[in-house]
């Protein structure tokens, strides 16, 4: 019996030492060479990878490579998937969901139980990020639409957990927490059989906790923190534990118990600081030191907390709906200090915040102390205004100053539409002459080079027979592609354009472009009806921006002002 169990020992030593080579083996290898892999194999190394980004990004490619390859539409979704978790870490959220967007893309009428249902939920994630509600209700009604079809019930309780939240951050604290509980028996039933939910029933835990501290339950939240403490310490990985500790700085906030507060979230810091910061949890750090540090009557640290705030909200975008309350204790501050102007200030802040807040959150108003309320905080910037304004003198020096300001302001205006007519009756003579414009786009004269002749002259050959049917309208044209399409070397390409055409490959299709729109917005009076941004778009450029700053270039006029002027002239 001893040897059978000895047996079995060595032989599971072994087993696992070979897993363990093998997948050392797997992660030397390149992007392309990891292709041979399977599947199970490029995830787990990818899931290994948590703390190192290059490598998890290198194995997430190869996966997307190989189901390229293999034409496993799946396979291509779950990519996708893998990539976006990758970008969710830097942060890069733009690109994450251009990832998901191609991830839902590709998925969306296979009736998988996993996609795109699972990409939506990560949308969701990203735009909760990013305090963009509506984007979330709206990511989420999606990936609902899916679980209700697959039945699938992981998914349904993540749609449910990040409904809770959407809920917490509108306001509705009681209706997050009837969901969380909800959420909770979930998890927990799962975490007991198999301990790959845990991460997923300390967050449920964590987000229960939190909406406790916004109804101010602090016994109960930390009856909660305290049970997430010992089931975070016990796991491999503790990636929530600083959040952990915030909850529980919190609640002792909420207690009164400002020592131990202040400690937690200095422990907090200082887990976080090898980690993503994440803007949510840098925000709320900054705003409880700041109310710590007030209550402890050190004010120039707690006012030093709240403008960072306030200075994280405008630079990040970022601005959920507690961010008020901020606002409301800098307004207080400088209002007991009789410190207008930076009342004013700040008063403008919260207004400006108020509005973008209210673009996504309609349902904030009953949580809004009333002393500083929208209508109220008008009413308190004019009076404010109105005080400024009589402790200051009206001298005739700024009134003087202002007309001359003003003056040479229509002067340097006048000048700029003299300059821009003249510029503009140079084009039309320039443009109208063929030969000048023959030279603009077809300076072809033989120059010394090493291409061959013969190759030279096909290319040369093809450039006409391209501009000829007008070939440079097509959107995204590049040297690559061009060249592709003419049958010839791009190298050789780029080259005869840069020699030939004395311009590099983006200004020679743009000129092309530029002289069709002016020579067709002379003759065509339907095409002067066209808006900037439907010419720029018939003509093969992507955005507005980009055909008014080649016109510019080209012109010296604004394409605009082009128009006005012709159809002044009747031209």
């Amino acid at each position: 019996m001893r040897k059978v169990a000895t047996i079995i020992i060595l032989f599971l030593i072994i087993l696992n030492y070979q897993q363990i080579h093998s997948q050392k083996s797997i992660s030397k290898k390149s992007t392309h060479s990891l292709v041979s892999e399977r599947y199970e194999n490029l995830f787990q190394i990818f899931e290994d990878s948590k703390n190192d980004i290059e490598t998890a990004e290198r194995y997430a490619k190869a996966f997307l490579l190989k189901a390229k390859k293999e034409n496993d539409t799946i396979k291509k979704a779950e990519g996708y998937y893998l990539l976006a978790r990758i970008l969710c870490r830097i942060p890069d959220y733009d690109k994450a969901s251009i990832y998901l967007d191609s991830s839902i893309t590709v998925s969306k009428d296979k009736n998988d139980f996993v996609y795109p249902a699972k990409s939506h939920i990560l949308k969701a994630n990203i735009n909760g990020s990013q305090s963009k509600y509506q984007q979330v209700m709206d990511e989420l009604g999606k990936a609902n639409g899916y679980t209700n079809i697959t039945n699938n019930e992981d998914q349904k309780y993540e749609i449910k957990y990040l409904f809770s939240l959407l809920q917490k951050n509108l306001g509705a604290y009681e209706k997050s927490i009837e969901i969380l509980k909800e959420v909770i028996v979930y998890y927990e039933k799962k975490y007991l059989v198999d301990k790959n939910y845990e991460d997923d029933y300390i967050l449920s835990l964590y987000a229960y906790s939190s909406a406790l501290n916004y109804l101010k339950r602090a016994d109960a939240a930390d009856v909660i923190n305290k049970k997430n403490t010992r089931l975070s310490l016990r796991s491999k990985d503790s990636i929530l534990y600083d959040r952990i500790l915030l909850a529980s700085a919190i609640t002792h906030y909420l207690k009164k118990e400002y020592k131990s507060s202040l400690d937690s979230i200095q422990k907090s810091k200082k887990i976080a600081k090898s980690k993503t910061k994440r803007i949510g949890t840098v925000v709320t750090t900054n705003y409880y030191l700041g109310n710590i540090y007030l209550e402890q009557g050190n004010n120039e640290l707690a006012i030093k907390h709240l403008k960072k705030v306030d200075s994280l909200a405008f630079s990040e975008k970022y601005f959920p709906p507690g961010l008020r309350k901020s606002y409301e204790l800098l307004i207080k501050f400088y209002k007991d200090k009789n410190d207008a102007s930076k009342q004013l200030f700040y008063i403008d802040r919260l207004l400006i915040a108020d509005s973008i807040m209210d673009n996504d959150v309609k349902y904030l108003s009953r949580e809004m102390n009333a002393e500083y309320t929208t209508p109220n905080l008008i009413l308190e910037k004019q009076r404010i205004i109105d005080s400024l304004e009589k402790s200051k003198n009206r001298t005739i020096s700024v009134f003087v100053i202002l007309s001359i300001c003003l003056l040479l302001l229509f002067i340097w205006n006048r000048k700029k539409q003299k300059l821009y007519k003249k510029r503009f009756q140079e084009l039309l003579e320039k443009t109208s002459s063929p030969e000048n414009k023959e030279i603009l786009i077809e300076n072809d004269q033989p120059k010394n080079n090493t291409i061959p002749e013969d190759v030279v002259q096909d290319i040369l050959l093809k450039l006409e027979k391209f501009e000829a049917k007008k070939g440079y309208l097509k959107k995204n044209l590049t040297v690559v592609k061009l060249a592709k399409q003419l049958d010839t070397n791009s190298k050789y390409f780029s080259k005869v354009i840069n020699t030939y055409k004395n311009k590099s490959f983006t200004n020679y299709i743009n000129e092309l472009r530029i002289y069709y729109a002016i020579e067709e917005l002379k003759i065509n009076p339907k095409f002067r009806k066209y808006t900037i941004k439907a010419i720029a778009n018939d003509i093969g450029f992507n955005t507005t921006e980009a055909f008014s700053k080649s016109f510019y270039k080209i012109t010296n006029i604004f394409p605009s002002f082009f128009i006005k002027e012709l159809e002044k002239r009747d031209l």
